[in-house]
């Protein structure tokens, strides 16, 4: 099955047509993430009946018809659909309606966590796939004739693999399941929350003092805000160590925070007093918490009495711990005592009973 290169108006209808036809979307996308904090979209790989096309939305200036062609109602079905779905959502300001993602649902079968699509496609439907192109510019025109068959196998073997996973979950189950996971990961990818507390996520920010604690989440949600809307990776506006370093010694003056980011050489200099002012003004959100310490005895053995719960529970369902509960949701309801607002329905159904007598 050759595949068809859409670069032309004309032919872009006629796919557009048949894609609001389709009862769900399989599809795959490159893109180029190198330089910036957005993925930049490259391709656009569909399947569609016995035919695959290659939409190149280099050659458009508009493709919000095919945008609100893919957001007919039908189902998306992709594979470890996260940055995906953010290099498709320039298309439509509307959020896809279900995803079916392959790689959850060889999770939710039982086949394996976070699965790629190649060992999948080899372990359901013994077909072998080059690797030959994962490092791709997928930019450059025209594309080799590698990088087409490798970007047309990404789509060619995805309405088998649903056919057969959906039929597991279903004998299992477990296809609603799939859904609310791909409802989680659809709200995930198009929404892109800010973090409530993002220095969370610096294992030793709990040795700051509260108010160093104050500046680093003002400071790392700044950076968020800068790198999205000037598109550049979160380090090259500002990296960890040179958070942290403001955080704890804030500088007083333009001078000593351009002596600090001397060696962070993206970093926007005509932002320098902007941070001075940030830095010294820093107050507490709505929702800010402390990070948390590392966990005393008694609360460590309580999160290892649960893993075991977990852990076992996950064995008589035949699926990896990890898909059932994760170490930060686990953490979650240890420390605040719930489940983090991304645990689906069906996790805390079964994950809940799980918890007496522990917490």
């Amino acid at each position: 099955m050759k595949p068809q290169w859409i670069d032309q108006r004309v032919s872009l209808a006629s796919v557009i047509e048949r894609v609001q036809a389709s009862r769900r979307h399989a599809m795959d996308t490159e893109f180029e993430r190198v330089r910036t904090f957005w993925p930049k979209l490259a391709l656009v790989q569909l399947a569609l009946g016995d035919s695959i096309v290659l939409v190149d939305p280099l050659a458009f200036e508009d493709l919000s018809a095919f945008g609100a062609a893919l957001h007919n109602g039908a189902p998306w079905l992709m594979h470890s659909a996260s940055e995906d779905l953010i290099a498709l959502k320039p298309l439509s300001a509307a959020m896809p309606q279900q995803l079916f993602d392959t790689q959850i649902a060889a999770s939710l079968c039982g086949l394996g966590a976070a699965l790629s699509y190649q060992k999948l496609v080899k372990q359901e439907l013994d077909v072998d796939l080059a690797k030959s192109e994962t490092r791709s510019d997928w930019t450059r025109r025209p594309l080799s004739h590698e990088q087409l068959e490798y970007a047309a196998d990404d789509v060619r073997h995805l309405d088998a693999l649903a056919d057969r996973l959906g039929d597991k979950l279903t004998q299992l189950g477990r296809l609603d399941w799939l859904w609310q996971d791909g409802a989680r990961q659809i709200s995930a990818s198009w929404e892109m929350a800010y973090p409530d507390n993002p220095h969370h996520e610096f294992r030793t920010a709990f040795k700051l003092d509260d108010e160093a604690q104050v500046r680093l989440c003002t400071l790392l949600t700044w950076r968020e805000q800068v790198a999205r809307s000037e598109d550049r990776p979160r380090t090259w506006v500002l990296d960890n160590a040179l958070a942290m370093d403001l955080a704890q010694s804030p500088p007083r003056s333009g001078a000593e925070m351009l002596d600090k980011v001397r060696s962070c050489r993206a970093f926007p200099r005509r932002l320098l007093a902007d941070v001075v002012d940030l830095l010294a003004t820093a107050m507490p959100s709505v929702g800010f918490l402390p990070a948390p310490a590392p966990m005393d005895r008694d609360t460590e053995a309580s999160m290892k009495k649960l893993r075991e719960r977990i852990d076992q529970g996950a064995s008589e369902l035949a699926i990896d711990s990890s898909t059932l509960c994760t170490r930060r949701m686990l953490e979650a309801r240890i420390r605040e005592g719930r489940w983090p607002s991304d645990c689906t329905p069906w996790r805390i159904d079964l994950l809940e009973p799980l918890t007496k007598g522990i917490v």
